[in-house]
């Protein structure tokens, strides 16, 4: 078995160089959303890849390419690690909110800020970065280790189960690594289980063919903005549970397992309503997290009608829409629910029309919490960070990790290394210093536990 400790000291020493590579991916926008510097961002990566002893290709799929990389280890019967992230990123607006440029890295504070540090490019490179590492000191990985880094999943991966599925061979590995979201708000490290899907929608309402005067026209026109309130009000309650028939039909009971590692969780109000922006969390332990990992939710993330200018124009709004997106859970099926949720509206109001965003949407996933290999990879994080990590069964965020069982076949573990405050999504999107390095520290570890456990006959 090959010892991680020079490992480590060559990571130490090489700080900077990973920096470096870090602020040069970044610096490159890779906006899926708008087709804007994608390709150009997948060369640097390969560029990086291959740098580091990674040979690196860019692959095509039927809209953003992905970049795939192999390092083998020379021993034949090794373990097969697929480590998965994403280089795109979401759009950096509104430009006024961040302090500095989002595709302008500068270190302040012992962060790096710009679009991509946390979500998903530093994160992504902590993988490529250790397997160096140990082909650095070792001329070896103690794995065989395959990288698939998506071009796309900003927009929802849509191509990724296709390339999946036509790549079996290529991608064929024992167990997938994800690194991707954050760690737990107390700093503690995670190990994540699972993902909600998510499911896009859009409502639109249509009225007269034209705005009317609200005053000459009211009570006879029909209000658009309305018939959504009306169909959105039916649909979900102030609680949050949604209304709609046999919603909640195929989400799996919380059992006494789940209630054993949500009760090893930490839980601190105020600290993780800090990370929202908020004072405190107003509800308990056990819901908090039951609703962030095994239950479904219905968002509204934007509402459109009328008008909203300075001063005042009393018109009644000629249309409506309203942006949704539905966080789904393991066993929920996106088809099941559209057809159920179109029919609840069309009961409710015929007149508002109802769009599902993209093919299929992120579908939910989750490993079962008494995989052999979770203990191996807890047990390295551990090793790497001096502190037990926690166990999340899913992730309250969506990634398109219901691939790696449902078209490879094989489990998948996420280590989230981003600190919990990093703004992704957000204006200001940061990577704290530490966290990366700890992450590249991390994933060396991880290779080696796992090499350690096929050896032992465990894995």
């Amino acid at each position: 078995m090959l010892d991680p400790k020079p490992v480590h000291r060559h990571i130490d020493v090489h700080e900077e160089a990973y920096l470096a590579d870090l602020i040069d991916l970044v610096r490159q926008p890779s906006i899926s959303a708008r087709d804007e510097g994608v390709t150009e961002c997948a060369e640097i990566l390969a560029r990086q890849m291959e740098n580091m002893g990674v040979k690196a290709s860019i692959l095509p799929t039927d809209g953003q390419p992905v970049v795939f990389g192999a390092l083998p280890s020379k021993d034949p019967d090794a373990f097969t690690l697929l480590c998965y992230g994403h280089y795109d990123v979401q759009p950096p607006e509104p430009l006024e909110r961040w302090d500095s440029p989002p595709f302008e890295p500068v270190v302040r504070d012992g962060r790096l800020f710009g679009r991509g540090t946390g979500d998903n490019k530093g994160q992504l490179l902590t993988h490529v970065m250790a397997a160096s590492a140990w082909k650095a000191v070792h001329g070896d990985v103690p794995v065989n280790l395959k990288f698939i880094f998506d071009g796309e999943e900003e927009s929802g991966s849509p191509n990724l189960e296709t390339f999946v599925a036509k790549n079996r061979d290529l991608l064929a590995a024992d167990l997938v690594l994800i690194s991707d979201g954050t760690m737990h708000p107390s700093g503690a490290p995670l190990i994540s289980l699972g993902n909600r899907g998510v499911i896009g929608i859009t409502l639109k309402a249509q009225g007269a063919d034209r705005d009317n005067h609200s005053g000459n026209k009211g009570g006879v026109a029909p209000n658009p903005a309305w018939m959504l309130i009306h169909v959105l009000a039916h649909t979900v309650d102030p609680s949050g549970k949604v209304l709609v028939e046999g919603f909640y039909d195929d989400v799996r009971a919380v059992t006494e397992t789940d209630r054993e590692i949500i009760e090893r969780l930490p839980f601190d109000a105020e600290s993780f309503g800090a990370t929202m922006g908020l004072p405190r969390v107003t509800m308990p332990k056990e819901e908090y997290y039951r609703r962030i990992m095994l239950e479904p939710y219905f968002n509204i993330n934007g509402l459109i009608s009328g008008y909203t200018g300075p001063g005042s124009k009393t018109i009644i709004p000629s249309e409506a829409e309203a942006r949704i997106d539905i966080r789904t859970v393991v066993d929920q099926r996106f088809d099941d629910l559209v057809e159920k949720l179109r029919a609840h509206i069309h009961a409710l109001d015929p007149r508002v029309e109802m769009h599902v965003r993209g093919i299929g949407g992120m579908r939910p996933s989750r490993t079962p919490a008494d995989h052999p290999a979770i203990p191996v990879i807890a047990g390295a994080v551990e090793r790497a960070r001096d502190r037990e990590p926690f166990i999340n069964l899913s992730s309250g965020g969506s990634l398109p990790n219901a691939v790696w069982p449902n078209t490879l076949g094989i489990p998948h573990v996420g280590i989230p290394y981003a600190n919990a405050d990093e703004n992704n999504h957000s204006p200001n999107e940061n990577l704290v210093l530490d966290c990366f390095y700890a992450g590249i520290h991390t994933s060396a570890e991880v290779f080696a536990a796992l090499a350690t456990a096929r050896d032992r006959g465990t894995l």
